[in-house]
């Protein structure tokens, strides 16, 4: 079985329904916002801020395996004015803070699957190219240029500096966070003292990253404050987020978007779980030649089989793997080149009603390393797409379209 997951080949899936609550009727309107902030190594350093790579690696082959297309601040731009469509399944992801982990760990992460995120900086921490510590947690501006010019990341601001150690934040009796006003502080004085943090911010990006606009800001903590968007405006900046939970619509325009702050707590597989049909259908198998008709379920236009039924069809062959359930972790396990054991149930008739179903929220298990792939569980089953199977466990499939057959060369 590879090492790592190889990047998967599938049919997009039409018309999931979104556990965030996304409704077909939304369709080219909404889309969830993903927050995040730090990634680490180590599970004992995760909080509310902090996901371990493990995470978000599952959290971005969860996107990748369903058929999502990221898009960034500037995409959305587009989109509002007509100059390009919304994609069938948007999402947008994000990044809080600047930390280094956007660049060692989130960055290669998002290139192999195919995603791209937003970075929004709090401008007066990024160190310049000579800053090189080990222990460096902040991102410098190489790093985020190299990233920008890749097309994989858009570079917003989350402030020049004001992440507010010199106001003590809410919890003080006269304490503001972010852009919020000052006590008795007039219109005039708040416009010179965020406005000029903002032109400060927004001019050292422009400097180091090569743009001409900065399209992208997120407000401190979420805390709005109503005096900030005509600033914002004026600055050429047009999106903006906050941390309050709910899809966006962009149909009410680019501003106070909506974000899912992403947690240890709650994997993205739960919280954006796809609900689908699925139909009865049969699949055509060819083993090495050898045609085999598997029960199945039609779901979103494409097959989806019975983990089991293929590793007793894959039996003998060379790319034969064995099956296990891991009830304490509620996940399945495989092992590659391993004799597979049949319980006898295999290659059973499956109900002939069509059923609404579920995603499977826990990752599968392929020679001790976790993988989120596209599966559904159904009557106690675990359904998958065959060739999800084949990218865990080293064999071929094809499709042979005069046949209509699945061909696996194993």
């Amino acid at each position: 079985m590879k090492a790592k997951l190889r990047k998967l080949v599938c049919t997009a899936l039409c018309g999931a329904m979104m556990a965030v609550g996304l409704s077909a009727q939304a369709a080219g309107t909404q889309l969830p916002i993903l927050m995040y902030h730090d990634i680490t190594t180590d599970p004992s350093k995760t909080n509310s801020m902090t996901v371990t790579d493990e995470r978000f690696r599952l959290d971005m082959e969860f996107l990748q395996q369903f058929g999502y297309t990221a898009v960034l601040p500037a995409d959305l731009i587009a989109i509002q004015q007509g100059q390009a469509a919304m994609p069938e399944k948007p999402v947008m992801i994000t990044f809080d803070d600047g930390y280094r982990s956007n660049y060692t760990m989130a960055y290669p992460v998002l290139q192999q699957n195919n995603l791209k995120a937003a970075i929004a900086v709090v401008a007066i921490n990024i160190q310049n190219e000579n800053y090189t510590t080990a222990d460096r947690h902040i991102l410098t501006w190489t790093e985020l240029r190299e990233m920008s010019e890749s097309g994989v990341v858009e570079v917003g601001l989350h402030t020049y500096n004001l992440h507010n150690p010199q106001y003590t934040g809410n919890t003080s009796p006269n304490g503001i966070d972010g852009v919020q006003r000052l006590n008795g502080e007039s219109r005039s004085a708040y416009n010179a003292r965020v406005g000029s943090d903002l032109t400060i911010g927004l001019s050292l990006i422009r400097q180091y990253i090569g743009v001409d606009t900065v399209n992208y800001f997120s407000y401190p903590f979420g805390a709005y404050d109503s005096w900030m968007p005509p600033l914002l405006s004026q600055n050429g900046v047009r999106v903006s987020t906050l941390t309050n939970p709910g899809v966006a619509n962009i149909a009410n325009g680019l501003n106070r978007l909506p974000r899912y702050r992403i947690e240890m707590k709650q994997p993205l597989s739960s919280l954006l779980r796809q609900r689908e049909n699925a139909v009865p259908s049969l699949a055509a198998v060819s083993v090495n030649g050898a045609v085999e008709k598997l029960p199945a379920y039609n779901i979103g236009g494409s097959n989806y089989v019975r983990v089991r039924d293929v590793a007793k069809l894959l039996t003998g062959a060379a790319g034969g793997f064995d099956v296990q359930w891991n009830q304490e972790q509620n996940r399945v396990e495989l092992t590659s080149f391993k004799a597979y054991t049949p319980l006898g149930t295999e290659y059973a008739a499956i109900p002939g009603d069509t059923k609404n179903v579920q995603s499977i929220v826990e990752p599968t298990v392929a020679d001790g390393e976790t993988h989120m792939v596209a599966a559904f569980n159904i009557g106690g089953n675990t359904f998958y797409k065959l060739r999800s199977l084949g990218d865990l466990c080293g064999f071929r499939v094809d499709w042979n379209e005069s046949t209509q057959t699945v061909e696996i060369t194993a």
